[in-house]
């Protein structure tokens, strides 16, 4: 067995199989599905997130561990932290726009969550009554692996599920996630940018079946949103932390990507754990 067969990184160019699947947890079955059943077999984490696989989704917190997806919850300040459980891939609980806000700014943040506060300061006659004391940033997450994820979410506005912001006009680098749960009552989206974060959520406050998804309700309003917030402001990149290097890579099976490879993506890893094995379909 070579070296590359017995490694166990979890990469953005890593495999999952996304396919119809039930997963036993605690002697029950949970047998989620795909947004509109549709599903791409073989496919790599960053093509999964950025098309929001649920059947794949899982099957990577499967093998990071659901008590490990629950902690980083717990660690984040959620009032209502999930259990470990298959569904907590899917972001099956109940979470305020506010919360999740919060949860994304470890992404421009590389890894802290900074507090947020609904009131900026307090004035009178024009003028500063009190400095108002914000609470200190606390670390939850490595700034590597974080950047990681972040990177992924790019692909969801570039060409996933969220490609609908590029059509609208919205040119800055950017990342964010769609959001639909079951019979399409609640739809999300939350994007940002290292300057600028924004959740939209629409729903109706008696719990009835909206009949959008988020690309349809919340990503149109997070767009025209975004696009007037960012007016006139400088496009900024994500940074890029220490302990990160870029490979190019063969964008369908994460294969170092070969002169012959028709789709070639530059992609992100940990500093040793980029693909050793060269493409095999395009190799010749």
């Amino acid at each position: 067995m070579s070296a590359a067969e017995l490694r166990t990184d979890l990469t953005p160019a890593s495999l999952v199989v996304d396919e119809p699947t039930t997963f036993l947890y605690e002697d029950k079955e949970y047998t989620p599905g795909n947004y509109q059943n549709e599903y791409d077999g073989e496919i790599t984490f960053r093509r999964a997130l950025a098309n929001s696989r649920n059947v794949a989704a899982v099957k990577v917190a499967e093998r990071t561990g659901f008590d490990q997806v629950a902690n980083l919850w717990k660690k984040i300040g959620v009032s209502a932290p999930p259990k470990p459980y298959p569904s907590i891939a899917l972001g099956v609980f109940e979470v305020t726009p506010f919360e999740l806000a919060t949860a994304y700014t470890l992404f421009p943040n590389l890894g802290e969550i900074r507090p947020l506060r609904t009131i900026a300061r307090v004035l009178s006659g024009g003028q500063e009554v009190a400095p108002l004391k914000s609470a200190p940033p606390r670390r939850v997450a490595r700034p590597d692996t974080v950047f990681l994820v972040t990177n992924m979410m790019r692909s969801v506005i570039d060409e996933g599920t969220g490609a609908a912001v590029r059509a609208l006009g919205f040119t800055p680098d950017a990342a964010g996630k769609t959001g639909t749960t079951n019979d399409l009552r609640d739809a999300w989206f939350v994007g940002f940018t290292p300057e600028l974060l924004t959740v939209v959520w629409v729903g109706l406050d008696d719990n009835q079946v909206l009949g959008l998804s988020g690309a349809q309700a919340a990503l149109p309003i997070w767009t025209g949103f975004m696009i007037k917030a960012l007016s006139g402001r400088p496009n900024v990149p994500f940074t890029v932390p220490e302990g990160v290097t870029f490979v190019e890579i063969d964008r369908d099976n994460g294969r170092l990507a070969v002169p012959g490879c028709p789709r070639i993506y530059r992609e992100a890893f940990l500093s040793g754990t980029e693909p050793t094995e060269t493409c095999p379909l395009h190799r010749y």
